[in-house]
């Protein structure tokens, strides 16, 4: 299988070493700076087109992609503190997103993102997507805070969650009890549909793995960076 891709990593927050996407590896750990994120917005009065979180993933095809896996666990601190799984769809002209060159409508991918965001000061599930085309693919966003699921809040919290495919959609489990119980929480039903060859925006492989982002609105991360640390990463094709 291909070799790990390390997008969005600076000498202040390196790229983490020794991981492995085989769900045995060693638990690695990575920082998020203040002001990363992976998000489309039509905010006023600047549009945002942001992909700047610090990924790990795996380039593969669209079309053997099988399931995607991790822990996530930080001591989350700040309005929107965030970390989980990312499935990056990126666009023809662009195929390697960064933070350098997907900041406008016309390079910044696809993706969906789920895992724990801090929300009105409450660790949360939380899943994002972005779609293409449309009115330019603004993000929609759903919560669901971890009381209501049974985990206990306060100190490090951690959330393993599960993407696998069913037929065209994306589904979004989150796995509790070492994986014995999985919550369906969300279905993405546009994600493996064909792109059109000739009018498509789409390329035909896909970037799979672990985030970490720290937005940051309110500037009160002090400039520290966010430090998640991963476990049982695992991706799995059909190939």
């Amino acid at each position: 299988m291909a070799d790990l891709l390390y997008v969005n990593f600076s000498d202040a927050d390196p790229a983490p070493t020794g991981v492995t996407a085989d769900g045995n590896g060693p638990d690695f750990t990575f920082g998020a700076a203040p002001k990363s994120d992976i998000y489309a917005s039509p905010r006023v009065p600047t549009v945002l087109h942001d992909y700047t979180a610090p990924v790990v993933c795996r380039r593969i095809p669209k079309a053997q992609f099988k399931s995607l896996q991790v822990t996530a666990a930080a001591a989350w601190r700040t309005q929107f503190d965030q970390a989980g799984l990312v499935f990056t769809l990126p666009t023809r002209s662009n195929p390697d997103p960064n933070a350098a060159n997907a900041s406008d409508v016309a390079h910044h991918p696809a993706w969906v993102k789920a895992g724990i965001e801090v929300n009105d000061g409450c660790p949360c599930v939380s899943v994002v997507a972005r779609a293409p085309g449309g009115t330019g693919g603004w993000s929609d966003w759903s919560l669901i805070p971890l009381s209501l699921t049974g985990e206990a809040l306060g100190g490090v919290v951690p959330v393993t969650l599960q993407f696998t495919r069913e037929k065209n959609a994306l589904m979004i489990w989150l796995l509790r009890d070492g994986g014995a119980t999985k919550l369906f929480i969300r279905k993405v039903p546009w994600v493996f549909l064909d792109d059109v060859a000739t009018t498509g925006t789409l390329g035909e492989d896909v970037l799979v793995g672990a985030y970490a982002a720290q937005p940051d609105p309110y500037d009160v991360s002090s400039g520290e960076s966010l430090q998640v640390t991963f476990s049982g990463f695992n991706i799995e094709t059909t190939e």
